[in-house]
């Protein structure tokens, strides 16, 4: 466990806020968004062309299992 998971784990055990699940919600909301990288917008062409790469592997898995089916 993670020096911040224990942290966090003895706050919520020293102020007994699992009593309150909204509160808990908001911890463990709070505790997520801490340790999730940082997302900023896509430059240029970017973000088009990821999503046109996105779509071309979902044609192809698409592809994939109908052939597997018989298709």
């Amino acid at each position: 466990m993670t020096e911040k998971a224990k942290k966090i784990l003895r706050k919520l055990k020293l102020t007994k806020l699992f009593g309150d699940p909204q509160r808990r919600d908001q911890i463990l909301r709070d505790f997520n968004a801490s340790t999730l990288d940082p997302v900023g917008p896509l430059g240029g062409n970017k973000g088009e062309k990821s999503l046109k790469e996105l779509n071309e592997m979902q044609d192809l898995e698409t592809m994939a299992g109908q052939k597997g089916h018989g298709g």
